[in-house]
């Protein structure tokens, strides 16, 4: 497991790109976060001759594929602050980075990690992105995003 960073990445992967979704609303958290729409699926690298994102419930089990989730925002915050629960049907070899940088952490049987950022959301678009790596479990993964404490997304996939 390998956390994806970049959003310069993020810009030439979504610039002109629209989420393949249909509109959902936020729950009424406050006035001044709405989400507009969460989308998870696969990220495919420029060049690779495929769409840059591409929306998706089963993820190949194929070292450096990339994976994660997009979520557009309604807001006038210049900040949000984000936190990431994903849970593992069984430990994977290696959290990566995520198992020396803080504010994540790992939970003691290793079948999750917990992310917290704080963020400048680009014209609204807030994410995260993985790449499959060597020993990475295939199973069913979720991925909850808490949105300011309150609004949530609940991304459930397979990795086969």
């Amino acid at each position: 497991m390998k956390p994806v960073l970049g959003l310069l990445a993020f810009i030439l992967l979504f610039n002109g790109v629209a989420l393949a979704a249909t509109t959902e609303k936020g729950l009424p958290a406050s006035s001044e976060v709405e989400i507009i729409r969460a989308e998870f699926g696969l990220f495919n690298p420029p060049g690779s001759g495929k769409s840059p994102f591409v929306s998706a419930r089963t993820i190949p089990l194929r070292e450096n594929q990339g994976y994660g989730w997009v979520i557009l925002l309604k807001t006038n915050k210049a900040r949000i602050k984000w936190r990431e629960e994903f849970t593992l049907p069984s430990p994977p070899t290696t959290w990566g980075e995520a198992e020396i940088e803080n504010p994540q952490s790992i939970s003691e049987d290793r079948r999750v990690s917990v992310v917290e950022r704080e963020v400048e959301p680009d014209e609204g678009f807030i994410f995260n992105a993985w790449d499959v790596a060597p020993g990475d479990p295939a199973g069913r993964y979720i991925i909850r995003v808490i949105i300011e404490n309150t609004l949530e997304r609940v991304f459930e996939f397979d990795v086969q």
